[in-house]
């Protein structure tokens, strides 16, 4: 039996049916720590052993990795923990921020706002990884303000650009590996039943990504786009979770059929 511990920040952000479905079916028991049942000043994290788990997911929330509480200086210490003892991580949004932390990189803000499918561009290393090379249309949700370093020794997987609130643009990193760690700055593990909860419990953050979008436009865009696009970012995600865990030694095979990823 093996455990893995499942890290969420904010209600609405779960690991979604379709990465908790592959999670199981490849033998995995989950143990979810909400830290949003510790608002408002997220006081402190209940003790964990991590001799007890076998893999380590951190998803993503409205924080910031900077923000000083102790709950979020608990996680940067868990997840520094896990990657000393070989523990693979796999890190999302916040949780991709709060590993470059962990691992000695900086987090910040960058002055502007993404929600919604963007284009990533895959790096020559990204493109030739065992996981990351997985992804086959190189398009992913995306829901974030802030934006990560490359920590010393990671390896950058692919970049992308963000639209600021003064009109340029700035290139960010999008996902990079750190031994058999991997960060996201996007959403692999999101559904469009997920996405259809944001839309409805985050709608104020269309209202962040300054005056060059129009919340009503930019939510109408997102549903109505991630409505085509979801069959193809579940397929290809859940390819690249399967190949995540037989490269961290985790299973030997993918023991469940994968979806047959959709072509335009």
């Amino acid at each position: 039996m093996k455990h893995a511990l499942v890290i969420r920040h904010a209600a609405p952000e779960t690991l979604g049916a379709n990465f908790t479905a592959a999670l199981e079916c490849s033998g995995f028991v989950l143990r979810e720590l909400n830290l949003f049942d510790l608002a408002p000043d997220y006081a402190a994290l209940p003790s964990l052993n991590l001799a007890d788990f076998n893999l380590v997911i951190s998803l993503g929330g409205p924080l910031s990795a900077n923000d000083d509480f102790p709950a979020l200086h608990h996680e940067i210490a868990l997840l520094k923990e896990a990657f000393e003892r070989d523990i693979p991580i796999f890190a999302v949004c916040l949780g991709a921020q709060l590993l470059t932390r962990a691992l000695g990189g900086m987090v910040e803000p960058t002055g502007g706002y993404q929600f919604g499918l963007r284009r990533l561009s895959i790096t020559q290393e990204g493109d030739s990884d065992p996981v990351f090379g997985r992804l086959g249309v190189p398009l992913v949700p995306t829901l974030h303000g802030e934006c990560f370093s490359l920590p010393a020794g990671a390896v950058l997987l692919a970049e992308g650009y963000i639209l600021l609130r003064n009109g340029e643009y700035r290139k960010l990193n999008m996902a990079y590996r750190a031994g058999k760690s991997y960060a996201f700055q996007f959403e692999p593990q999101l559904t469009f039943e997920e996405l259809q909860v944001w839309d409805r419990e985050l709608a104020g953050d269309y209202l962040l990504m300054g005056p060059h979008f129009d919340p009503m436009e930019e939510s109408q865009r997102n549903i109505r786009e991630f409505a085509k696009f979801a069959p193809v970012h579940e397929a290809q995600m859940r390819d690249l979770l399967d190949a995540f865990l037989v490269n961290a030694g985790l299973v030997e095979t993918p023991p469940c059929p994968r979806k047959q990823m959709e072509r335009y």
